[in-house]
């Protein structure tokens, strides 16, 4: 259930039973009233009854008088002489216990008084007041659920408007986290309240930890830069003493490939902090980048088996990222492959790139683990690469909008592939 809607059904219900418990105030406050009007009226028809009230022989009687006819047809007066019934007038036929005050007895509203030693009654039916409280419920009836039902109308909608600032700032944040933009922001609208606190505080998050980002980025150029010198040199310099010597010694030798080892982690992480970087932008032939990788890539004597298409793959992109994309996918392949890498390229809707082997594939807990640089899916992986290769796929496939993944391939290994739109 969403915020909205809980919100409405929460605003709704307490609505409802505010409309209820004001239904029954009205309904008690308005019956009350009528009652009181109620006995207003026979009060005042005690009032002039009372000249009416004569004794002769001690008998009392009700005479005939102008003011019986103003009385309402409805009113019955009784005349009660030591608590016995001497005299009536009117249409009620059930004589009341004689008192004084007003009670209620058998749907008939009385009220009495002393007149000279005798009690006076005077009582009228309660059909009239029942039927306008009926009148009044029967229209609480209609008008509290439709005025429920408005307000969830009403409500449901004002919290759609009150709650579209942050649902643009949830949008913008998912989209952030699909395709994260360390320039990006949260939306913060014109009104200083909860919602406005609460994107301008995670702008200011995203402010510091793009800052962070920033300085470790320019810390890793930076140091990758300075290290790529000096290593090239070292490589230089011992391919020069191998050279001089005719018989290269195995220490030399084992130098000369940590150096190249360590000069290529440098090439990486360079190209790891290209590819975070904005991007150039060229119209590039991915079938021709794809065959001048694989002249550069070494086989050590393994099968490759090719498929891929006549016409050229266009894509518009950085040719030195992907090239180096399609390189560390052709040399992990040939790396961990036994026997057979195949190499498949299709170009018909979405571009992808499939490289697949027939080693010992990818457990399924580190399909997206590998992806993550420094990271290697068991200790054979750490012997043979840096854990950057795989982490640079990724990161230039994202960069030009695309996908990189990893299956079970049909040769019995692992098969990468990339996917551009």
């Amino acid at each position: 259930m969403s915020l909205r809607l809980r919100l409405t059904l929460f605003y709704v219900l307490f609505l409802g039973l505010v409309l209820g418990l004001w239904g029954l105030g009205l309904h008690f406050g308005v019956k009350a009233s009528l009652y009181q009007a109620l006995d207003a009226s026979l009060q005042d028809a005690l009032l002039l009854a009372r000249p009416l009230v004569n004794q002769e022989d001690h008998r009392a009687f009700l005479g005939e008088g102008e003011a019986l006819k103003d009385l309402p047809p409805d009113l019955a007066l009784f005349l009660f002489q030591g608590g016995r019934l001497v005299d009536r007038a009117g249409p009620i036929l059930s004589p009341p216990q004689p008192a004084t005050g007003c009670w209620t007895a058998r749907k008939v509203r009385f009220c009495g008084s002393q007149v000279e030693g005798l009690q006076l009654v005077a009582g009228r039916p309660l059909e009239w007041v029942d039927a306008a409280l009926d009148r009044l419920d029967r229209v609480l009836q209609f008008s509290l659920p439709a005025a429920v039902f408005l307000a969830f109308l009403g409500g449901y909608a004002l919290a759609g408007r009150a709650l579209a600032p942050l649902d643009r700032v949830t949008r913008r944040a998912l989209e952030l986290a699909q395709r994260p933009d360390p320039k990006g922001r949260l939306p913060e609208h014109g009104a200083k309240d909860e919602v406005f606190r609460l994107a301008r505080a995670q702008n200011l998050l995203l402010e510091a930890l793009e800052g962070y980002l920033e300085k470790e980025k320019r810390f890793l150029q930076n140091a990758a830069h300075e290290l790529r010198t000096p290593l090239a040199a070292l490589v230089g310099r011992l391919e020069q003493a191998l050279e001089q010597d005719p018989i290269p010694t195995a220490p030399v030798e084992r130098a000369k490939e940590a150096a190249f080892d360590l000069w290529r982690l440098v090439e990486r992480l360079l190209l790891l902090s290209r590819a975070e970087r904005a991007l150039t932008q060229e119209e590039v032939d991915f079938l021709g980048v794809v065959l001048e990788a694989l002249e550069e890539v070494e086989r050590g004597g393994k099968v490759l088996e090719l498929q891929l298409p006549q016409a050229p793959c266009r894509l518009s992109g950085d040719p030195l990222l992907l090239k180096a994309l399609v390189r560390n996918l052709l040399e992990n392949a040939f790396k961990f492959a036994r026997n057979r890498v195949r190499v498949s390229l299709s170009c018909e809707g979405v571009l992808e790139l499939a490289v697949e082997d027939d080693g010992a594939g990818v457990p399924w807990g580190e399909r997206e683990r590998i992806f993550e640089a420094f990271h290697q899916a068991s200790p054979a992986h750490r012997a043979q690469g840096s854990g950057l290769g795989l982490a640079l796929v990724r990161r230039v496939a994202e960069a030009h909008g695309g996908m990189a993944g990893v299956e079970e391939s049909v040769l019995g290994g692992a098969r990468f592939f990339v996917r551009f739109p």
